[in-house]
């Protein structure tokens, strides 16, 4: 079983299927309904999930286009059986590589400051910390705000 054969926007029948990976990845996920609002925001080709060789979802990320050519991505997870198998690294590189195509340069997230495994994801992938927003994710929970600014990760030169 691949975990990621092709990574492609996602149609709005999947949704479902995006808020399983949502559920299952946070303990505080967003609510069905966000997914929708977010699909919205997205114009849907900057939501874009993978997709393993049997055919089913096997992670997602969000990109939010803002002013001045950044984008935001909003939400990256990834099912539990088939982390730390290049589906992160996936998603992240065709979004960047989706955005860049339409003139965005830049890009910024949020990522609990104890979530390792994923500041990691994007430290490989060029983005550096630029601040922590204390509180973010609730009493104690602090957000590391990583930006990737006006250049292409180097896993994506060529």
């Amino acid at each position: 079983m691949t975990c990621c054969k092709t990574v492609r926007p996602v149609e709005p029948d999947e949704l479902d299927e995006v808020y399983r990976i949502e559920a299952e990845s946070f303990d505080q996920p967003y609510p069905r309904w966000y997914l929708d609002l977010l699909y919205g925001l997205s114009g849907g080709e900057y939501f874009l999930v993978s997709q393993g060789s049997e055919g089913r979802i096997t992670g997602y990320i969000i990109g939010i286009p803002l002013s001045s050519g950044a984008c935001h991505i909003a939400s990256i997870a990834v099912e539990k059986r088939c982390r730390r198998r290049g589906v992160g690294t996936a998603l992240l590189q065709s979004l960047v590589e989706v955005c860049s195509s339409r003139g965005y340069s830049s890009f910024v997230l949020e990522v609990e400051a104890g979530n390792y495994p994923a500041q990691s994801l994007y430290a490989r992938s060029s983005f550096k910390p630029v601040m922590i927003v204390p509180d973010y994710y609730g009493e104690g929970r602090h957000a590391v705000v990583m930006a990737l600014l006006g250049e292409r990760p180097c896993c994506l030169d060529g």
